[in-house]
């Protein structure tokens, strides 16, 4: 019989340990709802997708138990089910291809995700690419407690470490 899960939730750092579940109805249409209303510009739609990843992020923490995931690698480090970039990045990419496949996205599709290497620190970032002029944004939700809003910024700028600008998050 074929695995019926839709996400493989990642935690405990890098990918340690997994769990295997899927959105039900009701919790789709929560998600669905953030996009009823089409996006009429790629930025309006950036905001639903980062509404829309910190709801699935609420939904996924109370199922495989990541609901208290702290924001970075060392304020959550000692306690179980806490999530790296490599996590992070991984559901975040996961998250962002339901999306797409449900076709809520209109702007946008979904990208590889991308590491950046400063001094001897690697990171990682799901990425999305603006449909109409190709530029990659990094969707980043590592910098944030589980639940919160991610962070988008243009992956150039995301590969130099640049701060968050907030006209991407307001």
């Amino acid at each position: 019989m074929a695995n019926s899960a839709e996400f493989v939730q990642c935690f405990d750092f890098g990918c340690k340990s997994t769990k295997e579940f899927s959105f039900d109805s009701q919790q789709w249409e929560k998600i669905t709802d953030i996009f009823i209303r089409p996006a009429l510009s790629p930025w309006l739609e950036k905001q639903q997708i980062r509404r829309a990843i910190a709801m699935m992020e609420t939904i996924s923490g109370s199922i495989s138990g990541t609901a208290q995931d702290k924001g970075g690698n060392y304020p959550g480090y000692d306690l179980p089910f806490q999530q790296d970039c490599i996590d992070e990045s991984t559901n975040t990419n996961q998250y962002l291809q339901a999306l797409q496949h449900r076709n809520l996205l209109q702007w946008h599709q979904v990208d590889e995700r991308k590491r950046r290497i400063v001094w001897f620190a690697t990171h990682w970032t799901a990425v999305i690419r603006e449909i109409e002029n190709k530029e990659l944004f990094a969707v980043d939700s590592w910098y944030r407690d589980n639940g919160q809003l991610p962070y988008i910024q243009k992956l150039k700028s995301w590969q130099r470490k640049s701060s968050f600008t907030e006209s991407l998050n307001p």
